[in-house]
């Protein structure tokens, strides 16, 4: 048996007196801790807003996944009725849940350092307890709460979260990246139901990008019209064009893709628009706003002697022609220009392609390349020489073909302000590098033109507002790297949420600018580390053999095993608790203020319950908008309608309520 609410939305007027009435009967004291809350939820821009209530208490989940994670076995479901009760007295007790001392927020709302971090903010500890209990489909579904593409991002993000991780004072970071990529590949994919549009406001989202899907996925969800414009025949931007297989094999970026275009993100390839004239034909086609995510794929060269000679290519187009499937030829002696993660991804290409000799030179010495060491030590294991701390004068011809590159050694590579190189020549004396091709992989810009309609900055970027992201267009805003600069895939999701959020305030006729409550510093997060915890060193991550690799475009990391996905997890520090909270879906455990704060939540009345009575939030509702019993007997009296406005049923944890909607 399982028993629930019902909740008649229509009849709700907002008046709190369940609220009022649950504090009151469970000696709840004031504060922050509130085991029914009644949100208020609308819609649509002035004059014609929808406006309603919801109630939120705990749902009694048929699946609740907060038991899974509770370190203290706190919470469990009775079998007779399916309450989710809780021992408030073993709440933090043996085992402890947060062991940050020095946050400014209440215990319920101190996040991990991880977390902070974290671009987007994931729920890191919390779904890195799932995988340590075993529970890969939920851990994956609380990552894909705020992670558009978990598989992707399981990959090649550059993973800020493990610099900052507090795991690193006992011996190593944990492997966040990794255990997300582990789930993403370990748990079936499950085509989700298309998202009805509840909006009747289109966006039209010009780049499918990291930063054009992750505006898609938030805005999709939000209820509305969705339509992606990609101007290159395939879905993804840099992911599908920028980056080799060997690190993101096709099929896994595809299977990203395939869950968004499921909720009902329709997405046109061989689409270009005009960003000169064409916006305003999406207006006319009543888009109600425009997200440009166009990326930065225009590569450049260095100004200096030689470039037209023949065999000197960008690294944007040499990857995108590569990865289109185009017949690329290089030379036997490849150099590749650059320090960063694209350098590096050309380079291994190159090998890939048949190069007898590649190597990486760039300005920085190898402590500062960007590029991230696993990248580094990868190109190093296939053969890849890195010439560190050169500039560069010319590239050598002869009948008209590449003989050599010319540097000069330099010291102290610092880059200013304006991201121009500052440097030291160590002496006149040029060397010359043999090869016969030359990559240029030292930056991008977007691919556009300045002629006024769209203002663009001195760096190639387009010109917006830096917090809104809205351009000098009503109704036009831009994100990733055609707003930023170069950055990271995880910082162009990031980015492209941002304009969500924007958009769906600017269409719901709010004001753009929105309070932001600043976040801690991550590295400033200070912890009380247990001292009974064991050292033990991060999982070791199989690589394919070089070898076996330098042929073909296989996939080099091979990934956890389960039992060494649960060993890595398990290594969590849990830094800031609350993981009950951080797992529900409709944030039904609270915590008060006190010194040493205790998990709250629903009960559903289970002293009156044993009674025959109704729980009191339904006794003290004069409006009558409130009912229980088991959910055979709702379901027979009210219907079987399990969503409503402001509330998103979960197929995986099964709440226990039956809706009115309003």
């Amino acid at each position: 048996m399982q028993v629930g609410f019902y909740f008649d939305q229509s009849r709700c007027a907002g008046c709190h007196a369940c609220r009022i009435a649950c504090k009151d009967w469970h000696d709840v004291p004031a504060g922050p801790a509130s085991w029914m809350r009644v949100n208020y939820y609308e819609k649509g821009p002035f004059p014609d807003i929808f406006a309603s209530y919801l109630i939120s208490p705990c749902y009694h989940c048929e699946e609740p996944v907060c038991s899974y994670v509770c370190p203290n076995e706190v919470i469990t479901k009775r079998e007779d009725n399916g309450i989710v009760v809780t021992d408030h007295d073993k709440c933090r007790e043996e085992q402890s849940c947060g062991i940050i001392t020095n946050s400014k927020d209440l215990y319920g709302e101190a996040q991990a350092p991880c977390q902070i971090a974290c671009p987007v903010h994931l729920h890191i500890p919390a779904y890195t307890t799932l995988i340590a209990k075993g529970k890969f489909k939920e851990s994956l579904d609380l990552i894909r709460r705020r992670m558009p593409l978990p598989s992707v991002c399981g990959r090649v993000c550059l993973h800020p979260c493990e610099d900052v991780c507090k795991r690193q004072d006992v011996d190593q970071a944990i492997a966040i990246e990794s255990l997300k990529g582990f789930v993403a590949d370990h748990v079936p994919l499950e085509i989700p139901d298309k998202i009805p549009q509840s909006h009747s406001a289109k966006v039209a989202i010009i780049g499918s990008g990291p930063a054009g899907l992750s505006a898609a996925y938030d805005l999709i969800r939000l209820g509305y019209g969705i339509t992606i414009f990609e101007a290159l025949p395939i879905v993804g931007g840099m992911l599908s064009v920028g980056i080799p297989e060997h690190r993101l094999p096709r099929e896994v970026l595809q299977r990203d893709i395939d869950y968004i275009k499921a909720l009902g993100v329709e997405i046109k390839t061989n689409s270009p628009i005009d960003l000169e004239n064409g916006i305003e034909d999406l207006f006319k086609q009543e888009y109600g706003a425009v997200l440009i995510a166009i990326g930065n794929h225009k590569g450049t060269k260095l100004k200096i002697p030689g470039v037209e000679l023949e065999g000197t290519l960008v690294g944007t187009s040499f990857m995108r022609d590569v990865n289109l499937g185009k017949d690329v030829k290089v030379g036997n002696k490849v150099i590749v220009i650059g320090g960063g993660n694209v350098a590096m991804d050309c380079a291994r290409t190159a090998r890939r392609l048949g190069a007898a000799e590649v190597a990486v030179s760039c300005l920085e010495c190898c402590d500062d390349m960007p590029a991230t060491a696993s990248e580094v030590e990868h190109a190093r294991e296939e053969g890849i020489q890195i010439h560190d701390s050169h500039t560069f004068t010319r590239i050598e011809g002869d009948n008209g073909k590449i003989s050599g590159l010319g540097c000069l050694d330099i010291t102290a590579c610092t880059f200013d302000e304006d991201g121009q190189p500052q440097f030291d020549i160590v002496n006149d004396k040029e060397h010359i590098l043999e090869a016969d091709t030359v990559i240029f992989a030292i930056g991008q810009t977007p691919d556009i033109s300045n002629s006024g309609k769209i203002k663009v900055n001195p760096t190639g970027t387009i010109e917006a507002d830096s917090e809104t992201q809205l351009i000098n267009k009503e109704g036009v805003f831009v994100a990733g790297d055609c707003f930023s600069g170069v950055a990271s895939i995880i910082d162009a999701i990031a980015s492209g949420q941002n304009a969500a959020s924007h958009i769906n305030r600017f269409l719901q006729g709010d004001v753009l600018r929105k309070k932001v409550t600043p976040l801690s510093k991550a590295t400033e997060v200070e912890v009380d580390i247990p001292s009974d915890i064991i050292k033990a060193n991060r999982q070791p991550m199989p690589n394919l053999p070089a070898a076996e690799r330098v042929s073909n475009f296989k996939e080099v990391v091979m990934g956890f095993s389960e039992e060494a996905a649960i060993a890595e997890a398990e290594r969590c520090l849990n830094c800031a608790g609350h993981l009950c909270k951080d797992v529900c879906p409709y944030s039904a455990p609270q915590f008060d203020d006190g010194e040493k704060a205790k998990m709250q939540k629903c009960n559903f009345c289970i002293d009156r319950h044993e009674k025959g009575k109704r729980p009191v939030c339904i006794e003290s509702c004069y409006a009558r908008a409130l009912d229980s019993g088991t959910l055979e007997e709702l379901r027979a009296k009210y219907g079987e309608i399990q969503e409503t406005s402001g509330f998103v049923y979960s197929k995986m944890h099964k709440p226990a309520i039956i809706f009115k909607p309003k």
